[in-house]
């Protein structure tokens, strides 16, 4: 008889040194990142490291199936030469994706602080430009580069030591008996087993991993061929039913009216969205920076504006920040909202609601034709015109990754809007101040270098940001315009007083009036998503409008909200709070933890916070799965009146 035992034995000897690279993988994840995790004694680590392997476990034998069945097959030609070759290609090639997958979050995690999931298969799909960058990458982290190729050399060296092999010579085609029957049946149900992650209910899933763990150590448990799997196609939302809808009235509201019968004003609005233009970066937030920051003209520019002091972000990624600023739609789901199932969603957004006033809307972004989809996405929320690297047409200005240099594309941007027809609204996203950092030729040492790479090119971005409004000031349009600037989230963390829960979503909100006396500081929190809101009450809009977010101008809620790993978190005045919904736990945080982050105030309500939290997640959810989240869409479906009706409060 053929040696089936030979055969069983090299499979588990393959799958166990698999399990060993992840393990391995993992810990090169926390070394490499550490200062990102929370402080883990040696033992702490160990603990996590032993209980990822649940997840490993699970990932391994799912991507590997294919590959056990291939071994279970009780037919003479299994063992042959031949047979073998394919199964040693088919096992090399796919546990190299795994190694390759979970490399790159060494490096990817330090912008998104999370495992990869589905939703970066599909940037790929919707930005051709997005395969362009990986030579680079490989060259920028070449260490990773060469970490991946010493451990897919060894599994190749270990797969070629691991063939099983027979002298026998069988004619028979079915090699079978009772005990390699039972074998192969108990070796499928293991499996089994193995991807469910256990005999519970359910089979494990991300949220699975906060049993072992709190939020900001996730990423060590996780493994991100798991988190790929888990995500893919998995996009619906579950409905939470947390209060009766007159109870949910009574702390949220999402429909807003700030008319209060004054006038409406037909001011020009100029949103400006700078590439991960974190806090820290600006020495007028960082006392740490002591005067020398990456923001110069920002920092000069806010002793005349009205300034947020505590503002955060609602994403951690530009596909996440840009609904935020311009829509007012926070992302709160697993997937980017521009590439998930709601994608066909109708939102509101300024250029939408302020188009019956007369207004003209252009989005402008010098990157690559589809980057990210936003070319469609402005699109779909009433932007009339979209203004990208194409349309710029001139490729002497193309940085060779991303797009058109700041620089170059602001001031087409100024020259742009003084033909636009008044009024306007107009929305730019910066993109310099992104990996690789590159610098236009002419700029090498003309700004200061930090301790990351992306503070000289966020010292360019500012230049840029100073040269339009150089330009902007002589323009007729300059002195009826609201300018907002603000992030489309924060960068890597270089200064470790940010490196928190509050530090890593902290970002600059600033409103610029030229003709007004808009300015002071707003020491309240706030967040992406309150700016609509803010801009309409500020205009005296007449009509009532959908929106989450609050506007600054008006006695409302001041919360920022934002999630990540599966874990929601909310701050308001001096409370930060995260919120698992599987297993209903609340963790409770006070701001004075981190003073340079927001100074304590003495507003710390958790228990009050925790209750509006339940809301939002029940609105938001109910509203994104059925198509809410305009006020026409609650117009058509009769739900607007039922809002109306209610009194409205907030508390």
């Amino acid at each position: 008889m053929m040696d089936f035992k030979n055969k069983i034995l090299a499979l588990v000897k393959r799958l166990a040194v698999v399990l060993l690279l992840f393990v391995i993988l993992r810990l090169l994840l926390y070394f490499f990142n550490a200062s990102l995790f929370n402080e883990l004694s040696v033992m702490g680590i160990i603990r996590l490291a032993v209980m990822g392997m649940r997840f490993d476990i699970a990932a391994i034998l799912a991507t590997n199936a294919i590959i056990i069945v291939m071994y279970l097959l009780p037919f003479s030609f299994t063992y042959k030469r031949i047979y073998q070759k394919v199964l040693n290609v088919l096992f090399v090639l796919i546990n190299s994706i795994n190694i390759i997958a979970n490399l790159s979050d060494i490096i990817y995690f330090r912008f998104t602080l999370k495992r990869t999931t589905f939703e970066f298969a599909n940037m790929f799909e919707e930005d051709d430009s997005m395969l362009s960058l990986i030579p680079r990458f490989i060259l920028d982290y070449w260490y990773i580069t060469l970490l991946g190729i010493g451990f897919i050399g060894f599994l190749l060296w270990f797969t070629r030591k691991t063939n099983y092999s027979s002298s026998e010579k069988n004619k028979a085609l079915v090699i079978i008996n009772y005990k390699s029957a039972l074998i192969s049946i108990g070796i499928v149900g293991i499996t089994i087993l193995g991807i469910r992650g256990g005999l519970q209910l359910r089979p494990i899933n991300i949220i699975d991993a906060t049993k072992y763990t709190d939020n900001e150590d996730i990423a060590i448990v996780l493994n991100t061929p798991f988190t790929l799997m888990k995500t893919m196609g998995k996009t619906k939302l579950p409905l939470r039913h947390y209060y009766s809808q007159k109870e949910l009235r009574n702390i949220i509201n999402p429909i807003h009216n700030y008319a209060k019968g004054a006038k409406f004003r037909p001011l020009n609005i100029v949103e400006i969205i700078m590439e991960s233009m974190s806090k820290e970066h600006s020495a007028y937030f960082n006392p740490n920076l002591k005067g020398h920051g990456f923001t110069p003209f920002l920092d000069s520019l806010m002793q005349h504006a009205l300034v947020c002091e505590q503002a955060y972000a609602n994403g951690r990624k530009s596909i996440e920040g840009i609904p935020a600023v311009l829509a007012s739609f926070p992302s709160l789901l697993n997937d980017a909202f521009i590439s998930s199932l709601y994608s066909s969603d109708q939102l509101s957004s300024l250029a939408y609601l302020l188009k019956p006033e007369g207004y003209t809307s252009a989005f402008f972004h010098g990157g690559n034709d589809g980057t990210m989809g936003f070319d469609n996405f402005v699109k779909s929320i009433g932007y009339e015109h979209y203004y990208g690297r194409q349309e710029y047409n001139n490729d002497k200005d193309f940085d060779g990754q991303w797009g058109i240099f700041d620089h170059k594309f602001f001031s087409f941007f100024g020259r742009r809007l003084t033909k636009i027809k008044q009024p306007f609204i107009a929305s730019i996203f910066s993109l310099s101040a992104h990996h690789p950092y590159t610098l236009p030729s002419g700029f090498n040492g003309k700004f200061p270098k930090g301790k990351l790479p992306i503070q000289e090119c966020m010292a360019y971005s500012d230049f840029a940001l100073q040269q339009f409004f150089k330009y902007a000031k002589n323009q007729d349009w300059y002195q009826n315009t609201l300018f907002i600037i603000t992030a489309d989230h924060t960068s890597e963390v270089a200064d470790k007083d940010f490196n928190n829960p509050a530090g890593r979503y902290a970002i600059p909100i600033v409103y610029f009036m030229p003709a007004d006396s808009l300015q002071g500081h707003f020491v309240l929190t706030t967040q992406q998503i309150d700016i609509m809101p803010s801009v309409l009450d500020y205009l005296h809009y007449p009509k009532s409008f959908y929106s989450l977010g609050n506007s600054i101008f008006s006695d409302e809620r001041r919360t920022s909200i934002s999630f990540r790993n599966g874990i929601y978190q909310l701050i308001e005045g001096d409370s930060l709070i995260q919120f698992n919904t599987n297993n209903n736990n609340f963790v409770n945080y006070c701001l004075c933890q981190w003073p340079k982050v927001a100074p304590c105030r003495n507003h710390f309500t958790p228990f009050n916070s925790h209750r509006y939290l339940k809301a939002m997640i029940q609105e938001y959810n109910y509203d994104l799965v059925n198509d809410k989240m305009s006020i026409d869409k609650l117009a058509q479906s009769k739900k607007v009146d039922f809002y109306q009706n209610q009194d409205g409060r907030n508390f």
